[in-house]
């Protein structure tokens, strides 16, 4: 027996962007430290109207490598 759906399934969309929020849970360290980290000129973001902060995914997680290989 087949169930009516009467919305068709469609292709989840992925976010290009993540939030403050959603950084501080990747690197794994509270929400304050990444803000700290936001303000750095290196740090990419862009800036949504005057409050709201958006960190594209790519340029993130390249960000984070490439400050791994500082370390080292």
């Amino acid at each position: 027996m087949e169930i009516y759906n009467p919305q068709p399934q469609r292709d989840k969309i992925e976010k290009l962007t993540i939030s403050i929020k959603e950084a501080a849970q990747m690197l794994g360290i509270s929400y304050n430290v990444t803000l700290t980290l936001i303000h750095r000129r290196d740090f990419p973001k862009i800036l949504a109207g005057q409050r709201r902060i958006l960190i594209p995914k790519e340029a993130f997680i390249k960000w984070v490598n490439e400050q791994a290989c500082w370390n080292k």
